[in-house]
């Protein structure tokens, strides 16, 4: 009978245990968030269904072949997240690198256990399980959960592994699906983002450009209006352009005039704002108020986007995007925003060009002038057959011409990141792109208001701790002294860190260099975890100049050939090099050569460049700027080049 109940309730625990995977199972399936999302309600899931204390949740960082912690909780927590610890080290690295769960009833008593946390913390950790992350014999990082609330000497069971093993799976599975549909939607939004921008610089027509960028944005982003405002130099003012949905423009309405006031800020701040949601923002305030959040009211919206269209030769305009939508240009939207107002500065850059070239009266001239040649008759055939050959005998066999020309852009052959040793929110940033920092000088400030409270509460336990060991010594009590001792240590070790943490809210420049972090000052407000990156840097004697080559002309390259080039910033100052490597680029173009006006050129279309090192350059120069350089191929004469030109002409459209 015994047996039987024994059995009884077993097959009681299995359903239970079943029927929670099932529960939990449904709810990771069904769920649709993005991958972060989703991390963070498996992790919650998990510790509520095992009803465990603290616990974490590690991912693998296969570029840096480590195991990253993501989420924790508990007293550790803060300690923990952040964490980086390389592939086999820990518990989690075995879990991870095996990918076996494992049932830890005693830690204390595992080799592969570290007990620095439970020192520096006071928690203790009793009994732990850690399963791994995997899909089709991949692992994708490991959950970990610790001490049970609710078992004997908090520990845990069997049961309680089996039913960790079948969440995990069922996490695993639900992750890789979440993975695979930000992948897909981002696919799609890049295509889209392609389509726009093909639009947008194949045109060089001003209006044409305009209605486009501010009609086919709402399909890439969920926006309820858009809108431009051209710079007018000669007057020295903003002018509101286009509206989205063809809205004609009549500056006597309230609307347009406040947009536009609104515009005008956007132009004199010179960089990009975004207010995501307009109760949020309104909060910030603290009951005051200011033109941007009367606007969202007013007209019942909810979030803005808005960027200056600005180049290196000045600001074109401002770009304004805004949504009955919170959060809408959120989850990397923001990103593409950017690329999309970079192509559209380019294409009215060069319509704007185009505009004030006078084409008619250059061809005009050029046909006089042609007919002027021909007048000459056949007097001068023979003449001009002499010429011809004497030509192409100097394009052979003079030294001139013997060179391959393409674009330029400074990339940098290695950077140094700024590593928090701290967590905490970014307070200030002190620099901006491009800025030039020595070591040491304080490059951002992380808000001291958590470390500083941390410090008081150290200290104020601190003082308790020595009152009580001053009671204890008066009252000849041994064990109450001795107790506050070892506690008073540990306390005094928690106000030595307090004090370090709240020392480490400046952070400084690693290195003397050049700041590469694109827009940092977008960085103040954001939460940064211990050891993540904040910013990253460059030695400016560490640079190459990147020159992008015909493929016409590949075989003219050779290692050791002088280069000459020009940057378009510093336009009548040359930069010598020499060419150190040839091949084939092996990543995208960067964005600041894709605002040129010339990127649909030959050169960046075949994606063959030539690596230069920099001999000689007057003037410093900076990762992301752009030129012209020509390389010098002696062994290659004029009249080959074009000849090879011609060939391949006939070869390639009519198969000679």
């Amino acid at each position: 009978m015994d047996a039987q109940q024994q059995q009884i309730r077993q097959l009681e625990k299995t359903i239970k245990r079943l029927t929670i995977s099932r529960q939990l199972l449904q709810e990771f399936i069904s769920n649709v968030k993005g991958v972060k999302q989703l991390v963070a309600i498996v992790f919650d899931r998990v510790l509520e269904a095992l009803d465990a204390e603290s616990g974490s949740l590690w991912l693998v960082d296969k570029t840096k072949n480590q195991n990253v912690c993501h989420l924790a909780k508990g007293t550790a927590k803060n300690r923990v997240i952040g964490l980086r610890l390389p592939f086999g080290v820990g518990v989690v690295g075995a879990v991870v690198e095996n990918q076996q769960p494992e049932l830890i009833m005693d830690c204390g008593k595992d080799p592969r256990f570290n007990a620095e946390v439970d020192k520096n913390t006071g928690f203790i950790t009793h009994s732990m399980i850690c399963v791994p992350l995997t899909v089709s014999n991949e692992s994708y990082g490991a959950i970990q959960v610790i001490n049970k609330r609710s078992g004997v000497n908090h520990r845990f069971d069997e049961e309680d592994c089996e039913l960790v093993k079948e969440l995990a799976v069922a996490a695993s599975l639900s992750m890789r699906n979440a993975r695979l549909l930000e992948v897909e939607s981002l696919v799609k939004e890049m295509n889209i983002l392609m389509t726009i921008s093909k639009e947008v610089v194949a045109t060089l027509d001003i209006e044409q450009v305009l209605d486009y960028v501010v009609n086919k944005t709402n399909e890439l982003v969920e926006i309820t209006g858009g809108a431009i405002a051209l710079w007018d130099e000669n007057r020295k003012v903003l002018k509101l352009r286009v509206l989205s949905g063809g809205e004609a423009i009549d500056i006597k309405q309230d609307k347009q005039q406040e947009q536009l006031a609104l515009m005008e800020q956007i132009r004199t701040l010179g960089r990009s704002s975004y207010v995501a949601d307009r109760l949020s923002y309104k909060k910030t305030l603290k009951g005051g108020a200011n033109a941007w959040l009367n606007y969202l009211e007013k007209h019942e919206l909810n979030a803005f986007w808005a960027v200056p269209l600005e180049d290196d030769e000045g600001v074109l305009g401002v770009l304004w995007f805004e949504s009955d939508k919170s959060h809408f240009a959120g989850q990397g939207k923001t990103d593409l925003l950017h690329i999309l107002a970079t192509q559209a500065t380019v294409a009215l850059r060069n319509a704007s060009l185009f505009k004030s070239i006078p084409f008619s009266a250059t061809l005009s001239n050029i046909g006089q002038k042609g007919q002027k040649m021909l007048a000459t008759g056949k007097k001068k055939s023979l003449t001009l057959i002499l010429a011809s050959i004497l030509l192409l005998e100097v394009l052979h066999y003079a030294p001139f011409f013997r060179f391959v020309s393409g674009q330029t852009i400074v990339e940098a052959r290695l950077g140094v990141g700024a590593f928090l040793p701290v967590a905490g929110r970014v307070e200030n940033i002190m620099v901006k792109e491009g800025q030039t920092v020595k070591s040491g000088d304080i490059i951002a400030k992380l808000d001291p208001a958590l470390p500083r409270l941390t410090l008081v509460e150290a200290e104020a336990k601190l003082a308790i701790l020595d009152r009580q060991i001053i009671e204890a010594r008066a009252e000849s009590d041994a064990a109450l002294m001795s107790k506050s001792a070892i506690e008073r240590a540990a306390a005094n070790a928690q106000v030595v860190k307090a004090r370090y943490d709240l020392e480490q809210v400046n952070i400084r420049a690693p290195i003397d260099g050049i700041v590469l972090t694109p827009r940092p000052q977008e960085l103040t407000g954001r939460y940064f975890a211990l050891g993540e990156e904040i910013m990253r840097f460059v030695n400016p004697e560490n640079l190459l100049v990147i020159v992008h080559i015909p493929e016409t002309d590949l075989t003219d390259i050779e290692v050791g050939q002088r280069v000459k080039g020009v940057m378009r910033s510093q336009p009548g100052e040359y930069f010598t090099g020499i060419v150190r490597h040839i091949g084939q680029a092996y990543e995208t173009p960067n964005t600041v050569l894709e605002s040129s006006s010339e990127l649909e050129s030959e050169e960046t279309n075949t994606g063959f460049i030539a690596e230069v090192e920099i001999a000689h350059a007057p003037y410093q120069l900076r990762p992301g700027m752009t030129g012209q350089a020509i390389i010098t191929t002696p062994k290659t004469s004029a009249l080959v080049k074009i000849w090879r030109r011609i060939s391949n002409f006939f070869a390639f459209n009519f198969g000679w």
